[in-house]
């Protein structure tokens, strides 16, 4: 700051002259600067003012707007967070295509059939164009069966709902109202923001910057009336809730929805019977957050095909290879399993004359019980442990105390009879 009071005159009228002159420049370049809607946040159109709160008569209130199970409901935020390279991209616009065509495609109740848009801000329109004819080759779908209800944003032309105003302090929504206003010119039901890291330009590990954008798709949702999905990397770290969300935590408390999208690990695989080199095919959706509906009891499993396109152009001989999603249910260890009883006959006839099998992996591991699964069945050890635990849980198989042909005393485990499947 100058202290005007230590110049001579000479220096102060070139002070203030020089000030007159940056508020001519300000004054003249305003009418070349946009309109922008700016923070902080709209402001109430009526005074506040509190209201007494009566208990309506239930047949009056209007029903939660499902749209597709339990993730999509409109006027409200859902988030999906999911690591690089886990098909997130590929979900989402296979999730857009059930809804326009109201077919069932991954499984999920779709509860009326949608129109759908897509603000993609991240891959070339070339690169959907191959995701979405290969998700129509793989389901048999064509564009009569679409109707004209999949919509996407210009492929040259990025999104802004929220960034720094010119002070650097406050904040500015540049395509708030366009998007709005286009949701509502198409009737948009469901609205796909892939990413949402790209839909603004605030510091992502800050929680009122977060809120701040948050806020905006939450405007969209509800003013558009329709259902907002953003699809969000993750950060370093272990996958474990919706928290596993990259930036700031106000994003993830923001949503009304959180869906975790993760690849299967090498302890699944095993328990799953996958090969470890094939893992990365197979991805799990968990319901992370519902604080609009009682949270799934187990995950969702879809596999990651591969489509080859008919697309070939010289120099390439063969199409383009398009992953796509398809629901995938794990195969259950009970399944395969013919015989319960021939197992059981086996566990109880002990490795050999004598001993008795246990329910220990460890040393010596020939006796296993578990070893008897995998050998009668093929399964893997996991889930040749899940089988045996259940036993074990079940009362099927009973831990008890014997003298081997050694006079050695052992723990192995005995089949009780008379809790044998029947």
């Amino acid at each position: 700051m100058v202290d005007v009071s230590q110049l001579t005159p000479t220096e102060q009228a070139a002070y203030f002259a020089k000030m007159d002159e940056a508020a001519r420049v300000d004054n003249f370049t305003a009418q070349f600067r946009p309109t922008l809607a700016v923070d902080n946040d709209p402001k109430p159109a009526s005074q506040f003012a509190l209201r007494s709160l009566q208990i309506l008569d239930q047949r009056k209130i209007p029903h939660r707007q499902w749209l597709y199970g339990t993730d999509l409901i409109r006027g409200f935020v859902t988030l999906l967070v999911a690591p690089g390279g886990s098909g997130k991209s590929s979900l989402i616009l296979a999730m857009a295509l059930a809804l326009a065509t109201n077919r069932r495609l991954l499984k999920t109740h779709i509860h009326q059939q949608c129109r759908v848009a897509l603000l993609n801000l991240e891959d070339p329109q070339h690169e959907i164009d191959r995701r979405l004819a290969a998700l129509a080759m793989h389901y048999n779908i064509n564009n009569s069966d679409v109707g004209g209800r999949l919509f996407i944003s210009p492929p040259d032309r990025g999104v802004r709902i929220a960034e720094a105003g010119p002070d650097g302090f406050s904040v500015i929504y540049p395509d708030e109202e366009a998007i709005i206003s286009e949701v509502r010119r198409n009737q948009i039901d469901v609205l796909g923001v892939d990413p949402f890291a790209e839909s603004h330009a605030l510091e992502e590990n800050s929680n009122p910057a977060m809120v701040k954008a948050a806020a905006a798709w939450r405007r969209v949702a509800r003013e558009g009336n329709c259902s907002v999905i953003l699809s969000h990397h993750v950060r370093k770290g272990p996958m474990d809730s919706i928290d596993a969300a990259r930036g700031a935590k106000a994003l993830s408390d923001s949503a009304r929805i959180g869906l975790l999208l993760s690849t299967m690990t090498e302890d699944e695989a095993g328990n799953l019977g996958i090969c470890a080199d094939d893992r990365l095919q197979y991805v799990r959706l968990d319901d992370a957050k519902a604080n609009l509906a009682k949270r799934a009891g187990k995950a969702r499993w879809f596999k990651l095909s591969d489509v080859t396109l008919d697309n070939a152009q010289d120099p390439y001989q063969r199409g383009d290879e398009v992953g796509v999603v398809e629901a995938w249910d794990p195969p259950n260890v009970w399944d395969g399993m013919a015989d319960a009883n021939a197992i059981l006959d086996k566990i109880a006839a002990g490795p050999e004359p004598g001993e008795l099998y246990t329910d220990s992996r460890r040393h010596p591991a020939t006796r296993w019980a578990g070893n008897v699964v995998v050998s009668e069945l093929g399964y893997s050890p996991e889930q040749a442990a899940t089988v045996i635990s259940t036993w074990i849980r079940n009362g099927v198989l009973v831990m008890t105390t014997y003298e081997n042909s050694n006079r050695k005393e052992r723990r192995g485990l005995r089949v009780d009879d008379a809790r044998r499947p029947t």
